[in-house]
């Protein structure tokens, strides 16, 4: 009979009946329950995002030390809203209806059709 091979990196082998416990995701990490993998995965990209962006505030804050406490209140209100959306459900934005587009397409002060 031949041993399997063994591998450190894994650790030891699960019993039939036991599954790896779940990894954290985005939105568990967020505060909110995913509705789909497609809403999961943009929720773990505007996490992902979210943080790039407080680690630039907080360096802002850091290379000008007078603007310091203007980003943490900019990154305090940035996470509760950020997180408020979050635990809402993120979902992808409609695409654009043939009206919407041609509207956001006429100059400024003409009206579609005219």
């Amino acid at each position: 009979m031949a041993a399997a091979p063994i591998s450190l990196d894994q650790g030891p082998p699960l019993p039939p009946n036991l599954q790896p416990a779940p990894q954290a995701s985005a939105a568990s990490l967020a505060g909110g329950q995913a509705q789909s993998s497609g809403s999961a995965a943009l929720q773990q990209q505007v996490v992902e995002r979210a943080m790039f962006a407080q680690k630039t505030m907080e360096d802002i804050g850091k290379l000008l030390p007078a603007a310091a406490q203007g980003m943490a209140g900019v990154i305090d209100m940035f996470q509760k809203v950020l997180g408020s959306i979050l635990a809402q459900g993120a979902s992808p934005p409609p695409a654009p209806s043939a009206t919407g587009a041609s509207l956001i397409q006429q100059p400024p002060g003409q009206t579609p059709g005219a």
